[in-house]
């Protein structure tokens, strides 16, 4: 019996030695080339933001961002659209092969929020947080001439409703633009991640290699939905993370 006992302890022993070699393997070979730490991010979001060459855009003033508990906080209070922004300068384009992890989550859905339905059709495509990565500098036309022409770029978002393994398209930049929801389970104040192979998912979206990535942008866009709780919705993020 405790020969059956220790075969057991040094089976789990070794398990968990190979388990700590390929977390150290990994963090050996997993180069970071941008970050957003939030966890430790304290004072004024705005500076904080504009220290990193990152530029505020739309109603980014009503939608209540500020660092709380080692998060960014965004509690838009109106039903508008706010735009964080950061294009990178063309030597500092991320070249290669990128990945992307993201550590966020959804206090509250915008309620109203409806990505269902075909892409001809007007819907109510709005999320609560959404994270967008731009490729190369062509500017793709938007559709709509109020809406400005941008680059390639994927944004992934967190839906109540929506679906992991569906790809959605906005009502506008439709042929540049695409929308993932990953993981998309619609539970409330849990802290989800989000890890993507960026290249690999461009090729499989748009059929073509990929440009170097050129741009990043936190979205908020709460346009047409109701308010609950003094608010149009409640999101936050702990960490981005590119990296090979």
């Amino acid at each position: 019996m405790r020969g059956i006992k220790f075969l057991v302890f040094k089976k789990c022993k070794i398990i968990t030695v190979f388990l700590c070699f390929l977390f150290f393997s990994f963090s050996l070979h997993a180069e970071t080339i941008y970050e957003l730490d939030f966890t430790s991010a304290t004072g004024n979001v705005k500076e904080w933001f504009l220290n990193k060459n990152w530029k505020l855009h739309e109603d980014i003033n009503d939608m209540n961002i500020r660092f709380d508990m080692g998060r960014l906080v965004i509690e838009p209070t109106k039903d508008e659209v706010g735009v964080m922004m950061h294009e990178f300068e063309k030597k500092d384009y991320l070249k290669g092969e990128i990945k992307l992890r993201i550590e966020w989550g959804v206090d509250q859905y915008p309620k109203g929020a409806d990505w269902s339905g075909p892409k001809e059709k007007t819907r109510n495509a709005r999320e609560a947080v959404s994270f967008m990565v731009f490729f190369g500098e062509k500017k793709i036309e938007s559709g709509f001439f109020l809406a400005p022409d941008l680059p390639y770029f994927i944004s992934f978002f967190l839906g109540e409703n929506e679906k992991p393994d569906q790809v959605y398209y906005a009502n506008y930049w439709q042929e540049g633009g695409r929308y993932l929801c990953i993981p998309c389970d619609g539970t409330k104040g849990k802290t989800f991640l989000t890890e993507v192979n960026l290249t690999e998912k461009f090729k499989q979206l748009f059929m073509e290699n990929p440009p170097p990535v050129s741009g990043l942008a936190i979205e908020v866009d709460v346009q047409n939905t109701e308010i609950s709780n003094g608010r149009h919705s409640k999101a936050f993020i702990k960490k981005i993370k590119l990296y090979r």
